[in-house]
């Protein structure tokens, strides 16, 4: 994953990347419908964050987003929007019925 993020965000100056979005989604969870727990994404956020921090510094790292991709429903997204890095969703499947997304909207809107 680190040399994914080198190699992503190489000749990415300081200044631009505090506007990026990242998204993470484990590759198993990739059309499964299976979602990681919140402390395995929550691991996996914080480690992109370091490398954020490494390569950009804190306060940069702290200014770009990291979301979550793999299965965000609106039974588990206040528990994955609650972790520390995890600043939001990459909503695939459950954004196709109007009422599921609603009640994902809510549901982090309670959250964040």
């Amino acid at each position: 994953m680190q040399t994914q993020l080198d190699q992503g965000l190489e000749g990415v100056a300081k200044e631009q990347a505090a506007g990026l979005v990242i998204a993470y989604e484990p590759v198993w969870a990739i059309g499964t419908g299976k979602v990681a727990t919140t402390e395995q994404a929550q691991e996996v956020h914080a480690f992109i964050r370091s490398q954020l921090v490494r390569l950009f510094t804190k306060p940069v790292a702290q200014r770009i987003r990291i979301l979550y991709g793999g299965s965000m429903k609106p039974a588990n997204a206040p528990d994955l929007l609650a972790q520390k890095d995890i600043d939001g969703g990459l909503i695939g499947g459950a954004s196709l019925e109007a009422r599921s997304f609603l009640d994902l909207i809510k549901a982090a809107a309670a959250t964040k």
